[in-house]
């Protein structure tokens, strides 16, 4: 008797949890088609109606590529990282926006559905690697100063130049792992930074790098410190410099 009870209630839990999953699924298509597919395609190939005319291009789903992750170079993003891009955009240069107005069932349920498009890419995101973002550095003379040293060392300034406004010597052949052309930021204005402009931000995007395009992954080039100390140039050189004097 106990044996039947308890195939029974995982029978049932089974099918509880396959029609929540069902629902969940189906919310999610109906956001998606009411609001994404517009620029990403029905299909996710980022191919909608408006995908041509858009300077930097939709992302295309299918292949699992995601610019913006707290994942490892190359793995596909957390289900965190999806919902705070849908919560807060791409930045101020992008297409993609802020989609903060929609409620917390409703971005849930858009990233259960993105993950569809590229099945097997995410079938092995429980076993992707999140890269530690360690306590900040304290923002010293010292600090910023090796910070400035990396910024010429690791060639920062071919794409954002030494004067950090986008206009380095390879910012005109700039383009994705798709053929389209990149658009770097100018550091000077951090509403323009893909993936935040808070210190904790600018170092998830160094150490993770943005898949896809030509911003490659530091983790490996840089120690935690190493990193921290460019952090501390760019925020003190171009994003609050009031706030992150030297000290």
């Amino acid at each position: 008797m106990f044996e039947k009870r308890f195939i029974l209630f995982i029978f049932v839990s089974t099918f509880l949890f396959s029609q929540e999953k069902s629902d969940l699924l189906e919310l999610g298509k109906k956001v998606y088609t009411e609001s994404c597919a517009v620029c990403h395609g029905l299909s996710g190939k980022g191919d909608g109606v408006v995908a041509s005319n858009l300077e930097v291009k939709p992302r295309n789903f299918t292949d699992g590529k995601f610019k913006v992750r707290s994942t490892k170079s190359g793995q596909v993003p957390l289900d965190e990282d999806l919902y705070r891009i849908l919560s807060r955009g791409m930045g101020h240069d992008n297409a993609m926006p802020t989609w903060s107005h929609l409620s917390v069932d409703k971005k849930h349920a858009v990233v259960a559905y993105l993950k569809t498009f590229a099945p097997k890419k995410f079938a092995r995101q429980a076993r992707v690697k999140v890269v530690p973002v360690p306590p900040r550095k304290e923002s010293t003379r010292e600090s910023i100063a090796a910070g400035k040293q990396w910024f010429l060392d690791i060639e920062c300034t071919k794409c954002h130049g030494l004067s950090g406004r986008a206009d380095g010597p390879s910012t005109k052949t700039l383009k994705d792992s798709w053929g389209n052309k990149i658009v770097p930021p100018d550091l000077s204005k951090p509403w323009l930074y893909i993936g935040g402009s808070k210190a904790e931000d600018i170092y998830r995007t160094l150490a993770t790098g943005l898949t896809g395009s030509a911003m490659p992954a530091i983790e490996g080039t840089l120690t935690e410190d190493q990193t921290w100390d460019l952090v501390n140039f760019l925020m003190h050189e171009y994003i609050d410099p009031g706030n992150n004097a030297p000290r």
